[in-house]
């Protein structure tokens, strides 16, 4: 039977059964906490050892009848959540782990509060990816046996973890075997012969894989959507990442069809039904649950060699989503100058009817970026987008890549209100470096470097103190098994066992700062019109009084816009502020590297931030990721003077992400893909990192927001995710509608 003919089917049954949700497994947790208890000298690796073991044979599983992969492993999370709540998460809520975070939130207090920044308290436990090639080669089994094989020569810290890693691989395959047993039940039963097939399949293939590698296109799909599942619930750690699906797919199809055991419409309708199910379990039509499911797939890009991919796997993934209205996955498309006409127009085709899922990530820009991190090359061309943009590296990289947010608007305005965030800086021992009495504009811009550095670093030493306990905090030896170098190291993810363990700090704001200090050279230093505290006390009034003043302002260039002196000033400001947040070490043996994602903080954290220089008000929003400010967007700014912007700036100073939001007005006809085909080749061309480009209509938005039942499927993307539109709250919906009366 195909998708289009079960989906309704497939929807009817998925929805009913996660209405249920979340399953009281409370008990479980308890017999978890009490074991833990009685056996305080246990290891943490050996408490998480028996953790996996309880939790493979507890937590209930269900195989579906209109679903063809063995799932669902429920640990007891609501239905609309990310992987909190769970008792997956049972270790984190430990004493040591409870305690780790109310200290944590309370150091992050003051700067949540003071719009400074926003983040995770203690590590990045989401963001991840399973080493998908690494189970692909020899399977969990030879996961096992590698482990095995290391225990000759460990110590015994170095045997605690490899001993835990087995515990948790052997979980994972016995999970596997409670699938197998559940189909054979369901089988007796069934009298469907569609059915029937289907469970004998899923039986057959759950007693293989993945404690084996996979062998058909079934299986290995199944696979990446069991390990990406099951790792979580048996680790409490999030994997974003579904998998480079036509990389690591294309081998099975090809073998498949030439065997005559799959046909081109049968893997398209496992497709079909393996992302579908993301939407439909997540609840993403209803109005509690907007902020997508964290889950990306990721096509395009290039094999370990270099060679681009571009194959039937990437038609039919398009397909899916031109032909159904599903929010999630989010799709990561890779490009670079070597893909072929046919797999830009198919991009453009997307992007014209509106798959507002869609990221377009640049090969030619993000590989080189990673590269010049003392990454070996081939690792960094299997990078894969995990969570929203923030990209890592398949396989052999753990990071943190989303969890800090810092607002560089707030930092500018320290120089001129250093008062504003006396408790955090003096609490910190910084020194802020005033604008006032500087004699020229590199003074001032050399005050708000060193106030960046100083405040980043804070806020770094700080995760540092954290995640440094991050394997008494939740030892990850099951995950880590995965990822290479963990198990040639004998050592947890978590603690620098992977072979790349990179960080970040989300930098929210920079086209509002690179007009703010652009602003401040030409009216203070230049033209001599204010001084600089003139112009403070324009900002603390939010220029109430001084609209004259106001409207010079908003005529300055704005990066973004056509003008030969922002250009230059442009890329200075972004090579600074790179140099300034790249380098500083984590507590995994990494480094950490200059984001531009600022997922939705720029309007958050805009609206705690008072008046910029560039003449912006007190509580608007701040410019997001890459992409130019409001204020740019609303004057003379083309899409293509936008990219053409970019030429200055070399954005693989930032290897974590740099992303560019650019909108293109609905047509009642569509764009044809020759319209959109030169904008992503022009993003190519210009050194573009990540771009999203949204189709909307401001009409339809409002008549949406009026009349929601008429706009079922109306899809919009916010920032790092995409939603139905009708599903968001109303001050998302408002911002959504700002930003489409933009010129961009």
């Amino acid at each position: 039977m195909s998708f289009a003919a079960e989906r309704e089917l497939f929807e009817r049954e998925v929805d009913a059964h996660y209405a249920q949700y979340p399953t009281d497994l409370s008990e479980v947790e308890r017999a978890l906490h009490a074991f833990c208890a009685e056996h305080r000298e246990l290891t943490p690796y050996q408490q998480k050892a028996h953790g996996y073991g309880v939790l493979a044979a507890r937590c209930p599983i269900t195989v579906f009848r209109h679903f063809p992969f063995y799932f669902e492993f429920d640990t007891g999370r609501p239905r609309t959540s990310l992987g909190e709540g769970g008792i997956d998460q049972w270790f984190k809520s430990e004493p040591f782990g409870a305690q780790l975070t109310a200290d944590a939130c309370a150091w992050w207090q003051f700067s949540g509060e003071s719009g400074l920044c926003h983040a995770w308290p203690v590590l990045d436990d989401n963001h991840h990816s399973i080493g998908n090639d690494n189970v692909f080669r020899g399977g969990l089994h030879g996961l096992i046996r590698q482990a095995e094989a290391r225990m000759e020569t460990a110590n015994d810290e170095e045997r605690d973890f490899l001993l835990s890693a087995i515990a948790g691989l052997r979980a994972q395959i016995a999970v596997a075997g409670r699938f197998a047993d559940q189909a054979e039940r369901l089988l007796k039963d069934e009298e469907d012969p569609v059915i029937q097939q289907r469970l004998q399949r899923i039986a057959e293939s759950a007693r293989r894989c993945p404690a084996e590698p996979p062998s058909t296109f079934f299986e290995a799909l199944n696979t990446l959507l069991f390990m990406r599942e099951v790792t979580q619930g048996l680790e409490g750690n999030g994997n974003s990442v579904l998998g480079h699906l036509d990389r690591i797919l294309w081998p099975y199809y090809q073998r498949d069809l030439a065997a005559g055991r799959l046909t081109r419409m049968e893997a398209k309708d496992l497709l079909c039904f393996a992302m579908a199910l993301f939407d439909t379990r997540f609840g993403m039509r209803e109005k509690r649950n907007h902020c997508g499911t964290n889950t990306t797939v990721v096509i395009g890009g290039c094999d370990a060699t270099g060679a681009p991919i571009f194959n039937e796997i990437t038609r039919m993934i398009a397909e899916y989503y031109l032909e159904h209205s599903y929010v999630d996955p989010k799709l990561n498309a890779r490009v670079s100058a070597e893909h072929p006409r046919e797999y830009l127009e198919l991009l453009a085709k997307l992007t014209a009817a509106g798959c507002n899922s869609l990221a377009i990530f640049n090969d030619d820009v993000i590989i080189p970026a990673n590269a010049k991190m003392g990454k070996a090359v081939e690792d960094c061309r299997l990078y894969v987008g995990g969570g929203c943009q923030e990209n890592l590296l398949e396989n052999t990289e753990i990071n943190s890549r989303a969890t800090i947010y810092l607002n560089l608007g707030q930092v500018l305005l320290m120089g001129f209100f250093p008062e504003r965030w006396a408790t955090f800086t003096e609490r910190e021992g910084i020194k802020v470096a005033t604008f006032d009495g500087c004699a020229t504009f590199d003074e001032c811009y050399d005050a708000f470097l060193r106030n960046l550095l100083m405040v980043h670093d804070a806020h770094v030493d700080q995760r540092n103190r954290t995640e440094r306990e991050g394997v008494r905090f939740n030892p990850c030896a099951l995950h880590s098994a995965t990822i290479s170098d963990c198990i040639e190291n004998a050592k947890d993810m978590m603690a620098g066992g992977a072979r790349y363990s990179a960080g970040s700090v989300a930098l929210t704001g920079i086209g509002t700062v690179v007009d703010s200090l652009y602003a401040i050279r030409e009216m203070v230093y230049v033209e001599r019109a204010v001084t600089i505290s003139d112009f403070a006390a324009m900002l603390e009034r939010n220029f109430a009084g001084d609209e004259a003043f106001r409207a010079r302002l908003l005529r300055l260039p704005k990066f973004g816009q056509e003008d030969p002196a922002i250009y230059d000033f442009s890329g200075k400001v972004f090579a600074d502020v790179a140099r300034v947040t790249s380098g500083k070490p984590n507590t995994r043996g990494g480094r950490y590297e200059a984001s531009l994602f600022s997922f939705r903080s720029f309007t958050s954290q805009g609206n705690c931030t008072g008046a910029t220089p560039d003449g912006r008000p007190a509580g608007e929003f701040l410019s997001p990721g890459m992409s130019p400010s409001p204020l740019a967007l609303g004057g003379e700014c083309s899409i293509g003077q936008v990219l053409n912007g970019l030429a200055p700036v070399d954005l693989t100073d930032y290897p974590v992400v740099a992303v560019l939001d650019l909108k293109l007005p609905a047509s009642p006809s569509g764009y044809p893909p020759e319209v959109v085909t030169p904008v992503i080749k022009r993003f190519i061309d210009c050194g573009g990192s990540v771009m999203q480009i949204n189709v909307v209509d401001p009409a339809a938005l409002l008549d949406a927001k009026a009349h929601p039942e008429q706009y079922p499927d109306l899809i919009v993307r916010i920032s790092g995710y995409s939603a139905y539109f009708t599903t968001l709250p109303d001050f998302v919906q408002d911002e959504v509608i700002a930003r489409s009366l933009a010129t961009v």
